[in-house]
C-alpha cells in the first residue's frame, strides 16, 4: 500500500464563500470516505500534525480521508455565526466529498465543534448521508461541566462591546512561546493535558493550528449554557428537545482531563440521543487504563493516541454491520 500525493480541492458554498478540503488516501482506499472535521478556533492541522497524523493512519488502513476547512479557518471572511456553518458550509462539504469519492454514504469524525455541527445537522436532517459518526471531545449538551469555558464566559460582555472577533490566533502564538514549559497559560489549559503531548508538537499546533473566532459565533455557542441548551439565535431553533431525531451509529471519545467537553457533558448527550441505533462511549485516562489522562486535543495528537485511541476509532469506522 502506497500513500498517494495529497490533493487539495476548492469549492464554493451557496452563499459564495470559497472553502477547501485536502484529500489523503492510498492506492488501496477500499474502506470508504471519511470526513475529518476540525472544531472551533482550529484548522485541519489537528488531523494531520507532522509526526502525529490520524489522517495518514486512516489512509494507510484503507480509508479515503477528507479534511475540510470551515470558513475563517484559512482566511478571514467577515462576521458569521453558527447558521453559516449549518446552512452553507457543512452541506457543501458533504456534497463535495460525495462527488469526489463517489460514495453516497460517508463516515464522519468531528473534533469538538466539528462533532457538534454534525449532531445538529443530523437532528435537522435525519436523512443525512452519514453511515457512522465519531465525536472526539464533542457533545451536544455542555451544561454539566465545561468548567474552563464557563469561567471565560464572564469576559464575553466586555469583549462583545470592544471586538468583532476574538483574536485567538494571536493569543495562541503568544502562548506557543512557552507551551509545555513554565506556567500553564489559557490556550494550553483549554486544549491540552501537558503530560500527554510532547512540547514541540504542542507548540506547533498552537502556533499554526489555531484561528480567530467571530463574536457572532461566540454568542451563538454561548447559548449552550442556557436552560434549554443550544439555540440557533436567528431562527430560535432549539436542539436538545429534538435530539431523539438523531439516527446515526455513534462513538463518543472523552478524555478525563478535557476541560471543554468532560464526562458529564458526554453522559448528558448519551441520554439525549435516544434514536441512535448504536451509541458507545469510550473514556480515556489513567482511571480507564491509559498511560496518561487525555485533554481536548490529546485525544487526537497525544503521546500514545496512535496506540490507545486511533485503533478504537478505526475499528468503529470499519464498514459492515454495526458493532
Amino acid at each position: 500500500m502506497i500513500l498517494l500525493p495529497d490533493a487539495t480541492h476548492s469549492f464554493r458554498t451557496r452563499d459564495g464563500i470559497e472553502l477547501a478540503l485536502r484529500r489523503i488516501r492510498s492506492d488501496a482506499a477500499t474502506r470508504g470516505a471519511v470526513i475529518l472535521q476540525h472544531g472551533l478556533a482550529a484548522n485541519g492541522m489537528v488531523f494531520d500534525l507532522p509526526g502525529r497524523s490520524l489522517a495518514r493512519y486512516l489512509a494507510e488502513a484503507g480509508y479515503d480521508c477528507f479534511i475540510p476547512q470551515l470558513r475563517g479557518a484559512a482566511a478571514s471572511c467577515g462576521s458569521y455565526g453558527l447558521d453559516a456553518y449549518l446552512d452553507y458550509d457543512l452541506p457543501a462539504i458533504l456534497e463535495q466529498v460525495q462527488t469526489l469519492s463517489g460514495n453516497a454514504e460517508l463516515a464522519y469524525v468531528g473534533h469538538s465543534m466539528g462533532g457538534l455541527l454534525l449532531m445538529m445537522h443530523a437532528i435537522d436532517h435525519p436523512d443525512a448521508p452519514i453511515s457512522r459518526f465519531v465525536g472526539v471531545g464533542a457533545t451536544l449538551d455542555y451544561r454539566p461541566d465545561a468548567l474552563a469555558l464557563k469561567a471565560q464566559r464572564k469576559l464575553l460582555p466586555f469583549a462583545r462591546r470592544a471586538l468583532r472577533s476574538l483574536p485567538f490566533r494571536l493569543l495562541a502564538r503568544a502562548n506557543a512561546l512557552t507551551a509545555g514549559y513554565g506556567p500553564v497559560l489559557p490556550v494550553e489549559n483549554l486544549n491540552f493535558a501537558r503530560a500527554n503531548i510532547e512540547p514541540y508538537l504542542m507548540r506547533k499546533l498552537i502556533a499554526e493550528g489555531m484561528t480567530d473566532i467571530p463574536m457572532e459565533l461566540l454568542l451563538d455557542l454561548d447559548t449552550t449554557f442556557q436552560e434549554g441548551g443550544f439555540v440557533r439565535r436567528r431562527g430560535e431553533t432549539s436542539y436538545l428537545p429534538r435530539a431523539g431525531a438523531f439516527r446515526i451509529p455513534t462513538l463518543l471519545l472523552v478524555g478525563t482531563a478535557d476541560t471543554q467537553c468532560g464526562e458529564g457533558s458526554v453522559d448528558a448527550t448519551v441520554r439525549l440521543l435516544t434514536g441512535a441505533p448504536q451509541l458507545r462511549v469510550v473514556r480515556l485516562g489513567r482511571a480507564y487504563g491509559q498511560a496518561q489522562d487525555y485533554g481536548h486535543f490529546d485525544l487526537i495528537v497525544g503521546r500514545r493516541a496512535n496506540a490507545e485511541v486511533w485503533p478504537i476509532l478505526a475499528e468503529f469506522l470499519a464498514p459492515g454491520p454495526t458493532h
